[in-house]
């Protein structure tokens, strides 16, 4: 068996019984037999914490946290355990899924009668920081394209890497999975001259396109729906815009979070995850999807531990707004008070190799914090920021000198910072990351070697303390 300290932090393997470590978001009463001798394997343990990870437990408390693409397990020993979790069930077939919901849309014909006689098509699909499980859904769309005629060469995947960089020939064929040579996939460039211009979303806005999604003669979308923290909700029209938009555009639409209009800086409220009405990046957002609505979009739902519990298709407001309804249900938990220390990660790869997306799921545990309180933030960070346009206000990480350069000149990236420089300044956070422990110090982070001694500190604290379990970073407060 493993040993561990009194709250172990490693990473898991297969040791002792899956089936009392499930994956996902929870907590487990776990019996263990204490064998006393008996020598751990630590093949899967990081080296810096091998030497922290050689003590006997008994009937620990463990959660599983992903972390790049692994798992980490932390006993909980000692805590009062409430977990965050969502509602969603397992994640199912996601090849299954998709083809029953483009032959039985939501409303409205299948798409194999709606594309039949048309083409060229093309299908936007998201970038490698989102999770839509493309190897499993991207065939069955094709299938059905082959189905109503279309052939390959009539047929184009577009990845929606909105402002995020390009990632490459090799990065783009692990993201779709194995394509007919014949299929063109293309990467968006919002900073691309050649985007095609539709008219205005406000009197001072033009709106640019990828030319692929403006010319083709069908437009499918395919995205997951999740919360988001400024925007309502991903997927849906984002996929449109700026899923395949203009980078002007984009950051204009983003710099709606803020009224930067009078000497200070104010936060719009409604912009915040589940809000949509009201809320000017998701009604802009909206407008602009409505240029060029997709002819059919494809919306998923996660499960509870990952995979796709829940696909629709059919006209791109109803299936958003299905999925949406799907996620509220699902992913939004009552705000039963706070708590004063948390366990967070942020869902794995790709939603964790970044500190742009990463803050994500951060985002959502801090919504459960007292204020003052702490969270042990697990999130792999191998990627480094995610941005080179973040790292300008990461080496000045001012909140007055970055509100002024935002007032000035507005960069999504300035706003991410920002809004974790708030976060730092509220809560204490101790990251356990792969990024320079300068970095996230700069930022306000406690670096973590040794996850173990904060879960001690904390343990010793008197009263006993209650721990929320926050895994995969999905879990928002109910919306009214």
């Amino acid at each position: 068996m493993r040993r561990s300290g009194r709250g172990g932090f490693d990473r898991s393997s297969r040791d002792r019984s899956d089936d009392f470590l499930p994956d996902g978001i929870g907590s487990f009463r776990v019996p263990v037999r204490e064998e006393n001798g008996s020598q751990a394997r630590l093949s899967c343990v990081p080296r810096r914490l091998q030497s922290s990870c050689t003590r006997l437990y008994r009937d620990p408390v463990i959660v599983k946290l992903p972390f790049a693409d692994d798992k980490l397990a932390i006993d909980l020993r000692g805590f009062r355990v409430r977990a965050l979790a969502p509602s969603a069930p397992a994640g199912g077939d996601a090849g299954m899924l998709v083809s029953a919901a483009l032959d039985h849309p939501l409303t409205g014909p299948a798409l194999v009668d709606l594309v039949r006689g048309r083409g060229p098509v093309t299908v936007i699909v998201p970038d490698a920081t989102r999770k839509a499980y493309l190897p499993a859904v991207l065939p069955v769309v094709i299938e059905r394209l082959h189905d109503a005629g279309i052939d390959d060469g009539s047929i184009t995947v577009l990845i929606a890497n909105g402002t995020h960089p390009k990632v490459g020939e090799e990065s783009v064929s692990s993201l779709v999975g194995p394509l007919p040579a014949s299929i063109r996939v293309v990467e968006h460039d919002s900073r691309d001259a050649g985007l095609v211009s539709l008219g205005y979303l406000r009197e001072d806005l033009p709106l640019r396109l990828h030319p692929k999604a403006v010319e083709c003669e069908f437009l499918i979308t395919v995205g997951t729906v999740r919360h988001h923290y400024f925007a309502g909700f991903g997927g849906g029209p984002k996929m449109v815009f700026p899923g395949v938009g203009g980078y002007e555009e984009i950051q204009a639409n983003h710099s709606l979070v803020f009224d930067l209009s009078g000497d200070h800086a104010i936060r719009n409220p409604a912009c915040e995850p589940g809000f949509l009405v009201g809320n000017p990046v998701a009604e802009e957002i909206r407008r602009a999807a409505n240029h060029r609505p997709p002819d059919i979009a494809v919306c998923l739902v996660e499960g509870r531990e990952g995979g796709v519990a829940w696909v629709g298709a059919g006209p791109w407001e109803t299936a958003f707004e299905t999925a949406v309804d799907r996620v509220r249900m699902w992913f939004e938990v009552p705000k039963k008070g706070r708590f004063d220390l948390m366990v967070a990660g942020s869902g794995g790869n790709p939603t964790d190799s970044t500190l742009i997306q990463a803050h994500k799921g951060l985002d959502a545990a801090c919504r459960f914090l007292k204020p003052g309180g702490e969270v042990l933030w697990a999130a792999s960070l191998g990627e480094g920021l995610g941005s080179e346009d973040m790292a300008p206000f990461v080496d000045d990480p001012n909140p007055d000198s970055i509100l002024a350069q935002l007032s000035a000149r507005w960069v999504q990236y300035g706003h991410t910072t920002l809004r974790i420089l708030e976060k730092t300044s509220r809560f204490r956070i101790h990251l356990y990351s792969n990024i320079a422990p300068e970095v996230s110090t700069r930022l306000g982070f406690e670096p973590v070697l040794d996850p173990i001694a904060v879960l001690d500190q904390w343990r010793d604290r008197p009263g006993g303390a209650e721990v929320g379990v926050m895994a995969g970073g999905a879990v928002y407060p109910r919306t009214p």
